[in-house]
């Protein structure tokens, strides 16, 4: 059966690679379908061609029934409109993900104008973010942003620049650091919903990487998979007790976390994905139920100094609210997403996301 090259998985997240590994030690692998699309455009889609070589030769997808269908290379697409959609064994190509989206990526970019980003660029731009966030930890978590062959370059200017982790191992790697960093991704919780239903599938996606991951790693759950971040981190919390390090925030831009507040013309401090007074809210309820010692990692548009600069200031107005950023965009580019929206036949995704047909997708494995 085809593999993933060793040389590859390096490239690849970390949190995609220790998942597969959960799934297969737990006996979990749903059928799901995974839907790619982009938030920039109207514009022209590129990078298909090798993204799908990518799955045809590297992955089980089609030895097991599983299938791509997708736009054509170099046809139009409006933003949001889905652009692949992949359906198959969830630990067939859960490894995947980080490398058909940055072909994708960086493809999509250079096709619709934008110049190829340097290393000196991304330098630049962490090293601004440290000197907003000099305390905090910071992440970079750009690897499906670009193609998979800058990922080396690009860590090693985050890291020089001020950065204390890449998502990557090949990043970490080559930036000086032993190994890459990451917990859970949504596609772990969602393969848990599909088993055990979406109310507690966030704590059952922590229980399960607790009892497969290295001691080592600190245990941080991501909560804002059903868009009930404060229910699921006290959830989770009381569930791994002292062994919660810190719960993760990535809300779908979508949406309105969990004890936020709607817009009130103050950009990252109202209004939809991850806010102030969403952080905020999450901060009260676990520091009110006992669990002080239980840090926040944010991430989702902290490429953005203007972010940054509203939790900095929230921050001396309200005291402490985060303790690590996971940052992707330090450069511009046209960056895909993937989201599960099917998992075993029946829709099932994070909250602000849904299946979308797309009559202009043709069969490609």
């Amino acid at each position: 059966m085809p593999q993933l090259p060793d040389a590859l998985r390096a490239h690849v997240d970390k949190y995609f690679l220790r998942s597969r590994h959960i799934l297969k030690a737990e006996g979990v692998d749903p059928v799901v379908t995974m839907q790619v699309f982009f938030r920039d455009g109207p514009g022209v889609f590129a990078g298909i061609d090798e993204a799908a070589a990518l799955l045809r030769d590297t992955s089980d997808l089609a030895a097991h029934g599983g299938t791509l269908h997708s736009l054509p290379e170099g046809a139009p697409y409006a933003p949001l409109e889905p652009v692949m959609h992949i359906e198959g064994r969830l630990t067939d190509f859960i490894e995947h993900e980080t490398l058909y989206l940055g072909i994708i990526s960086a493809a999509t970019s250079l096709a619709n104008g934008l110049p190829e980003p340097g290393p000196d660029a991304v330098a630049a731009r962490a090293a601004a973010i440290r000197a907003l966030v000099p305390d905090k930890q910071l992440m970079y978590f750009g690897a499906r942003h670009w193609h998979p062959r800058s990922e080396e370059a690009f860590c090693r200017a985050a890291v020089k620049a001020g950065f204390d982790a890449c998502a990557t191992d090949a990043g970490a790697i080559a930036a000086g650091l032993a190994a890459g960093v990451g917990t859970i991704p949504h596609a772990l919780v969602l393969a848990f919903a599909g088993t055990c239903g979406r109310e507690h599938a966030t704590r059952e996606a922590a229980l399960a990487f607790d009892r497969h991951t290295e001691a080592a790693c600190p245990r941080v759950a991501l909560v804002d998979t059903f868009n009930h971040e404060i229910d699921d981190a006290l959830d989770t919390a009381q569930a791994l007790g002292e062994k919660l390090a810190a719960v993760r925030l990535d809300t779908a831009g979508e949406m309105i976390g969990q004890g936020g507040a709607p817009a009130d013309g103050r950009p990252y401090w109202t209004g939809t994905g991850v806010t102030v007074a969403g952080t905020l809210a999450v901060r009260r309820a676990l520091d009110a139920a006992g669990f002080e010692n239980v840090g926040i990692v944010l991430s989702s548009g902290f490429g953005n100094p203007e972010k940054i600069k509203a939790f900095v200031e929230a921050e001396k107005q309200y005291g402490r609210l985060f303790e690590s950023l996971g940052i992707g965009g330090l450069f511009r580019s046209f960056a895909a997403t993937a989201d599960i929206v099917r998992v075993g036949g029946i829709d099932l995704a994070k909250t602000g996301r849904s299946y979308r047909p797309n009559p202009r997708l043709a069969r490609v494995i």
